[in-house]
């Protein structure tokens, strides 16, 4: 079968930015083990080495003998389109090195502040673009690709807050001079999800295609990996990062490791998204290079090192899925044509049966589910209320009559939404499709909440100044003039999973049943897993 493309390329840079700061030296071969480990977990984008003065970066001084290595130079023969092993070369004699080595692709790099570039290259940002332009150029010319890296895209260890005109400026001059894609790179970890999103916005507006961008960042404030996840949320899907949280820069006083390796791909893995990686593979060579360094490694290699041996997935076993596919839900007793309910076990199922109408929320039907909910509330041989829906939406908001009853229409869904709240059972939204303001509020005030994939929320109601603050109260993702654009568009699965705002996402409406069972026996139920308030939440969203 062909490989899969990922949903999210990782480029792991630990061979070349996770060691070059380290001042114990490495051996070659440990520098080729690692290489091989990361190739063997599924990473198809490493970054070899530098081939850079031995001087002013005393721990790659063996670059040469590294791609000399006959197990990276059977990598570097490989003839396939999905693997880039890019080296770093500062000039054209750092290309012919890597030229006569057989490196396919060679990355760049300029600072996109003075301050920066003095203390990297002993020259000005102009310098540096013009040193980078004749690298690019040469290299192309041999048929080799050019891959660019911005330093610096916040703050500056010497000069401090870096513009972001200047940022722009540099991502234009790479792209012109060939590179297939610009890497941003947050070189002292000052960034922050709002500086994130001004900052890709901004390139946006200057004419920067967001496929042709990546995002480098560093944990300095322990901000990598939600810088990441902004990033995503903006449009971008290629990223920087380093096998067990390695690196810093030797000229970038004060910066610690690259963002972890593992922490992204358990992070992306959780929502959803494919990165084409064995996380299990990962983790354990996290855990090898870390403990060979003496490094604490990365947050995900420490807590789960020992959850499975190597060479297996972290993931559930599939003879449970088979098992729960046997569980089946007895015929419907309709409690009207709006709404069934089933029964099996300790289990209620509610279905909103209008799909015509999207399940639309008439003034009938929120009665009838408050009827619903406060009969079971009270029913001691009941722990969990399953809502969901039948066709496309799980509901499309409210269905208004187009005279009278917006207020009291409005009263009854602010009692529908209190009575599941204060429900004493376990409520799980299964989302079977679309939910839309007033919908998308019902899901988000049950305590959990799977939905199928595709699937999306969207907060903004037909008549919003009518339900001031329900939706957002309801949902949990906060809303002020800042985060104005988070009502312009459909909020998808993969973004609320990565939040922690939905348990888990099935492939179709037949593995919906089974996530729905395996979501709810495989954890405790005793206790409701609330939504904070609308105010916990201070990544900021924008439209696509």
């Amino acid at each position: 079968m062909a490989r899969l493309t990922p949903q999210v390329r990782i480029v792991e840079v630990g061979p070349r930015d996770g060691l070059q700061s380290i001042k114990d030296a490495i051996s070659t071969e440990t520098k080729v083990q690692l290489i091989q480990r990361l190739h063997g977990a599924g990473l198809r984008a490493i970054e070899l080495t530098s081939v850079v003065s031995p001087r002013r970066v005393p721990q790659l001084a063996d670059c040469q003998q590294v791609l000399a290595d006959p197990v990276i130079r059977e990598l570097l023969a490989a003839d396939r389109e999905d693997l880039r092993l890019p080296v770093l070369v500062p000039n054209t004699r750092g290309l012919d090195v890597a030229i006569s080595h057989g490196v396919k692709e060679v990355a760049v790099f300029i600072s996109a502040t003075e301050g920066f570039s003095k203390a990297n290259i002993n020259g000005t940002v102009q310098q540096g673009i013009e040193r980078a332009r004749r690298v690019a150029r040469k290299a192309i010319d041999s048929g080799i690709a050019v891959r660019g890296y911005v330093s610096c895209i916040f703050v500056d260890p010497y000069n401090g807050p870096t513009e972001p005109s200047s940022v722009l400026r540099c991502a234009k001059e790479l792209l012109d001079m060939g590179c297939y894609e610009v890497s941003l790179g947050d070189t002292t970890g000052a960034g922050t999800p709002a500086k994130v999103t001004s900052l890709i916005r901004y390139l946006e507006k200057g004419g920067i295609l967001l496929d042709r961008l990546a995002g480098h960042f560093h944990d300095t404030h322990g901000q990598g990996t939600v810088n990441v996840l902004q990033a995503y949320l903006c449009g971008i899907r290629v990223f920087d990062a380093s096998a067990g949280g390695l690196g810093g820069c030797p000229f970038a006083p004060g910066a610690k490791g690259n963002v972890s390796t593992e922490d992204l791909v358990f992070m992306f893995h959780n929502a959803g998204i494919d990165t084409g990686i064995n996380l299990a593979e990962l983790v354990e060579t996290g855990k090898w290079i870390a403990d060979r360094l003496r490094q604490p490694g990365s947050r995900s290699s420490q807590s789960m090192r020992n959850i499975q041996p190597r060479g297996r997935e972290l993931r559930l076993p599939a003879f449970r899925s088979m098992l729960y596919m046997k569980k089946s839900w007895p015929r419907p007793k309709p409690t009207t044509k709006n709404i069934h309910f089933y029964q099996t076990g300790d289990d209620i199922k509610i279905v909103l049966n209008q799909p015509n109408s999207g399940n639309a929320l008439t003034k009938l039907m929120i009665s009838e589910l408050i009827d619903c909910f406060r009969t079971h509330n009270s029913n001691p041989c009941v722990s969990r209320i399953i809502l969901t829906g039948t066709g496309r939406y799980f509901c499309a908001g409210l269905d208004i009559p187009r005279r009278n009853g917006i207020t009291t229409q409005f009263d009854d869904l602010m009692q529908l939404f209190e009575t599941i709240d204060q429900s004493p059972k376990t409520v799980i939204a299964c989302l079977n499709g679309h939910a839309r303001g007033a919908g998308a509020a019902l899901a988000f005030v049950c305590d959990r909440r799977i939905m199928v994939k595709g699937a999306t929320i969207e907060l903004g109601e037909t008549r919003p100044k009518k339900f001031p603050g329900l939706v957002y109260r309801y949902t949990g993702l906060g809303w002020n003039s800042s985060t104005s654009g988070l009502s312009a568009r459909p909020i998808n699965g993969s973004e609320l999973k990565i939040l922690g705002l939905v348990g888990e996402i099935a492939d179709g409406q037949e593995d919906l049943q089974i996530k729905l069972e395996m979501y709810a026996n495989g954890q405790d139920v005793s206790e409701k897993v609330l939504v904070p308030t609308a105010t916990k939440l201070s990544i900021e969203r924008t439209g696509s």
